[in-house]
C-alpha cells in the first residue's frame, strides 16, 4: 500500500451538471402532463359553470349530529 497521493486524480462526479439535468427533466415532465392534460379534453366544468350547477343542484338536508360520547373518567 503506497504512502502519499493516489497515482492518478479521482474522476469528478459532475454534480452541477446532474442537477441541471434533474431540473430540466422535472420541467420536461411538467410541460408534458399539462399538454397531454390538455390534448385529453375532460369534460371538467370550471369555474363559472361548476358554480352555477350547484346553486340549481338542491340543497341535502343537513346530517344529523353525532351522538355526545361521555367523557373518561379520571384515575
Amino acid at each position: 500500500m503506497p504512502i502519499g497521493p493516489p497515482s492518478r486524480p479521482q474522476d469528478r462526479l459532475h454534480v452541477f451538471v446532474m442537477a441541471l439535468a434533474l431540473a430540466l427533466a422535472a420541467f420536461a415532465g411538467g410541460a408534458a402532463g399539462l399538454v397531454w392534460n390538455w390534448l385529453a379534453g375532460d369534460d371538467k366544468e370550471t369555474g363559472a359553470e361548476a358554480t352555477t350547477e350547484e346553486q340549481r343542484a338542491p340543497a341535502e338536508e343537513p346530517s344529523p349530529s353525532p351522538v355526545p360520547l361521555p367523557s373518561p373518567s379520571p384515575n
